[in-house]
């Protein structure tokens, strides 16, 4: 009998292998972190052998998978060898620890390849994954950066980071911006999955540390959603407001996403964004903004933009000052930085 082991003694291993056999599809859409992609089926070759247990039966399905892996088990057997060279555990997993996952350990075994398969394969990692965010008790007071667009909050964020003050870029574990134009030029958002899985690990590396610096979110970045733990967190802990002025704002933004509006291939995503903002602008600011963003006039878009959309949409200039702890000018992005950083010496290190 091989070796089978659980969610929960595999995360405990100290440097595990993990070998997922899944097509590449499946591991792209999410993973256990540091997995190695070995697929004992190709994407297309996934479709077949599913297509033939709900069309033929599970022995011509096994049968056809048999006949497509076996010419892959020898490079499959090679290049574990390589990976388990330091010493470390292989723990080997398909979706739900089913024959993909079982095959290859056999196979492994045969070799004299010590290895386990993991019981449940991905779906039970995800699950485990999904509980341990249900249940997280995120110890450290989360400090949120709130501000308008464009103020600078990213920056910041990214300038602490490098100042090695703990924090959390949810923005940048998402793939996303957060805002209707959120998602151009980035590529594909993070997988709900991946999201998830990315942000369990962030946890648990701060959550001893006194606190934790992340940018003011909604519930939803993209299509991935900020667990309660962290949510409420958010909620609880000390607010700092962002505040620069607005030709700055301009300014910042059209140096960030300059490559987004220079890149042609944008451009349809680009008037799909202004398009989506018609109902809240009404037609005929929507016809001016198509009609400037067309005419290269992208400092007057952005301008409106700020002050018509974003800033009457997150309200920082309506609100009362009095719910946050501290503000911070951040015309000058260093300045403004050193004086967050100031204020966070009060909780330690």
């Amino acid at each position: 009998m091989h070796s089978i082991i659980s969610v929960e003694e595999a995360v405990a291993i100290d440097s595990p292998v993990f070998i997922d056999v899944r097509s590449p599809a499946e591991y792209e859409t999410g993973h256990i972190p540091g997995a190695v992609n070995i697929p004992l089926f190709s994407d297309d070759e996934r479709v077949q052998v599913g297509t033939t247990y709900r069309q033929v039966g599970v022995e011509e399905a096994k049968l056809q998978g048999l006949v497509l892996a076996s010419a892959k088990l020898p490079d499959i057997v090679g290049r574990v060898q390589q990976l388990r060279k330091s010493g470390r555990k292989v723990v080997v997993y398909c979706w739900r620890g089913g024959m993909r996952s079982r095959a290859v350990v056999t196979v492994l075994e045969l070799m004299g390849i010590l290895s386990s398969q993991l019981s449940g394969g991905y779906k039970a990692y995800r699950q485990f994954v999904l509980n341990r965010l249900r249940t997280f008790e995120v110890k450290p007071i989360i400090i949120v950066l709130c501000g308008s667009t464009g103020t600078g909050k990213t920056l910041i964020l990214n300038q602490l980071a490098n100042a090695n003050i703990p924090v959390i870029n949810l923005e940048q574990l998402a793939n996303h911006r957060g805002s209707v134009f959120g998602q151009i030029g980035l590529g594909r958002p993070a997988t709900a999955q991946i999201f998830d899985t990315n942000l369990l690990l962030a946890l648990d590396q701060l959550n001893t540390q006194p606190y934790i610096v992340v940018e003011c979110e909604s519930k939803r970045i993209g299509n991935v959603y900020l667990p309660d733990c962290l949510f409420d967190a958010m909620r609880r802990g000390k607010k700092i407001l962002v505040s620069a002025d607005i030709e700055v704002r301009v300014d910042r933004l059209i140096k960030e996403y300059i490559h987004l509006y220079k890149d042609k291939d944008n451009d349809e995503a680009i008037v799909a964004g202004l398009e989506s903002l018609r109902r809240r602008l009404g037609n005929k600011k929507t016809e001016c903004l198509l009609a400037d963003f067309r005419a290269g006039k992208v400092r007057d878009v952005v301008k409106v933009l700020l002050v018509d959309y974003y800033d009457l949409m997150y309200g920082y200039g309506q609100s009362d000052t009095a719910i946050y702890d501290v503000e911070v000018n951040a015309d000058d992005i260093e300045q403004a930085t050193e004086v967050i950083i100031q204020y966070l010496q009060q909780f330690g290190r």
